[in-house]
């Protein structure tokens, strides 16, 4: 989107609805089904963002993938759908923008097994990789990852653990 353009028009339709332009949609990244946040400001301005369930938890987070790591030393990171959220490594991890690679394995909604794993810009994760999407009714969530340098059928377990988790406490 650029700089130049002060503002785009739309109408409202008979129920609420507006369309947000292309344009806005591709900056911010927004696709069909990810949940948006509405504020309503005191000077009659609306601020909407795009919302990820995930990033609200991140201290839960944290704390159970401590706690999933006494189980067996490995890496885990848990991602939205657009960024690391959190993690326990002994790698550096930084919290950027997860690459549109790893976007794609989210929405294929399948466990993969993976031997390298480029997680985003900065970041590439080599070994034995559980890819895991957490899901929720159907929608996508974000992903769990479990790194180890030896293939263990734990890391298996630990993954389905927290993505199990994670879904079952969105869904109450």
């Amino acid at each position: 989107m650029s700089d130049d353009k002060k503002g785009m028009l739309r109408h409202v339709d008979v129920l609420g609805r507006v369309v947000i332009p292309r344009e806005v949609r591709k900056a911010l990244r927004i696709n069909y089904g990810d949940l948006m946040e509405f504020c309503a400001c005191s000077d009659k301005q609306v601020i909407m963002r795009k919302f990820h369930i995930i990033g609200e938890i991140v201290p839960l987070c944290t704390h159970l993938i401590q706690v999933a790591r006494l189980a067996l030393p490995c890496d885990i990171i848990i991602i939205d759908t657009e960024k690391v959220v959190a993690f326990n490594t002994d790698v550096n991890v930084q919290y950027g923008d997860i690459l549109d690679d790893v976007r794609l394995k989210l929405e294929s909604r399948k466990e993969q097994k993976l031997d390298n794993l480029v997680l985003t810009n900065k970041l590439t994760l080599d070994g034995t990789i559980i890819f895991l999407p957490v899901l929720c009714d159907g929608d996508i969530l974000g992903g769990v990852i479990v790194r180890a340098d030896v293939d263990d059928s734990r890391l298996n377990d630990i993954a389905k653990s927290i993505s199990e988790f994670l879904s079952q406490y969105f869904r109450e």
